[in-house]
């Protein structure tokens, strides 16, 4: 079962409304003891064991989620260059030592240890 809780920061804490349990409201100093509450009372309501109950948090906080969320898709962007990289490398790899070029040119040619190299040779036999 997921539950999902709307959490916006007040000056001492968090007020934290869950409208799938009766519109249930309470505060709480921080996140994790309002997801704790809310597991205990959704597991009391539904007879589902606490650990098959997932809350979600959803924090109210206007323009600061909007960066978070920003910031998020541009590591998710992130990743997939690095590995978009990481392929193109060991082509590039590859393609040197089918020309006949020994690991220690291509690592020159590229700044990186003569290991390094192995290693991409490597990964490209797996």
């Amino acid at each position: 079962m997921e539950v999902k809780a709307l959490c916006e920061r007040q000056a001492d804490g968090w007020s934290v409304a869950v409208p799938a349990l009766d519109n249930f409201q309470t505060t709480a100093k921080r996140l994790d003891k309002a997801a704790d509450l809310i597991r205990a009372l959704a597991s009391k309501k539904t007879g589902d064991p606490i650990c098959d109950i997932i809350v979600t948090i959803e924090a109210v906080m206007p323009g600061i989620i909007c960066d978070l969320e920003a910031a998020q898709a541009k590591m998710q962007d992130a990743v997939q260059l690095q590995e978009q990289a990481s392929a193109e490398i060991r082509d590039v790899v590859r393609r040197m030592r089918i020309e006949g070029l020994t690991m220690r040119d291509i690592a020159v040619i590229l700044g990186v240890t003569p290991q390094r190299i192995a290693q991409l040779t490597a990964s490209e036999s797996n």
